[in-house]
């Protein structure tokens, strides 16, 4: 049996969380450099995807862009220590709503709702101010970190304020024991599906990609409204978020129009800003067969 692994940041996870969030990027700063100027491993896998992503763009922009994402996403990585002692106040007023009476006319109707966001400005962020704002508790489909210590802190900060998260692997059980409550079932459902799961095809950011369809046969099961929970960023760790109803009741049984309608909606918001979408993920490691 593998080992579970510990970074030697674990111990210093909890410190970071209680220091000012200038400090934080003071410390982030210097960071980023030495990720994106030293780790060409990294850098390469940012480039190769913004070039295949955008091919229209020329050589110095693909530069310009991978730098900034880079940096982008270091700050975000520090803003995340920050959630454990983040006041309600300042989650409120640094995480605003556009239009959250989209959604909250299902819990008025005692409906629970699907939302699915992605790997784009601050994630964790995002979940403490939908658990905040919104009137029904959120529950957060993760995916557990190796690191156990930093996995352990990772999952209080994200129950702070009432959400409940829910291991992957036990995601649907979890999820149709509360069907009698009205909740919002929160996913981050850019992320590469495994090797033997099921997954659906299609042509996003130029390239043939695959997204998980787990999000797609939940809906599909309970018959929850789903929802596209976009994030963009206002200034440094100032962000909106926007909902955009992807699909309700009855869902067709066949196909897969939920997935592809949230790989429309996310392939809009990245053009829009990719600075701010997560491109250090290796998408696009597995390619499309004539058995897929």
């Amino acid at each position: 049996m593998a080992k579970n692994r510990q970074s030697p940041f674990s111990k210093y996870f909890p410190l970071l969380g209680k220091l000012p969030l200038p400090v934080l990027y003071c410390i982030a700063y210097p960071l980023y450099l030495i990720g994106y100027y030293f780790v060409e491993k990294k850098r390469n896998v940012v480039a190769s995807n913004l070039k295949n992503s955008f091919p229209e763009k020329s050589e110095r922009e693909i530069k310009k862009l991978a730098a900034l994402s880079f940096k982008r996403l270091t700050f975000v990585i520090f803003e995340a220590f920050k959630t454990a002692s983040l006041s309600e106040a300042e989650i409120r007023k640094r995480v605003i709503f556009r239009n959250p009476e989209v959604i909250q006319q299902y819990a008025q109707n005692n409906q629970s709702v699907l939302l699915l966001a992605a790997h784009h400005c601050n994630w964790e962020w995002l979940l403490s101010a939908c658990s905040l704002q919104l009137s029904f508790p959120i529950d957060a489909v993760y995916k557990p970190l190796h690191d156990k210590v930093i996995d352990q802190q990772m999952i209080e900060s994200r129950s702070r304020f009432g959400a409940k998260p829910i291991d992957n692997k036990n995601a649907l059980i979890e999820i149709m024991k509360r069907r009698k409550e009205v909740r919002g079932f929160a996913m981050v459902a850019d992320q590469s599906p495994m090797r033997k799961e099921e997954k659906y095809w299609t042509t996003f950011l130029n390239q043939d990609s695959s997204f998980a369809v787990g999000s797609q046969k939940i809906a599909q099961l309970t018959k929850y409204p789903a929802f596209f929970v976009g994030m963009r960023r206002l200034s440094l760790g100032h962000y909106e978020v926007y909902f955009e109803e992807l699909g309700h009741a009855p869902y067709k049984k066949e196909g897969y129009e939920l997935t592809e309608k949230y790989a429309r909606a996310l392939e809009k918001m990245i053009i829009d800003s990719p600075e701010n979408w997560m491109w250090t993920n290796k998408k696009w490691k597995r390619k499309k067969s004539i058995y897929d």
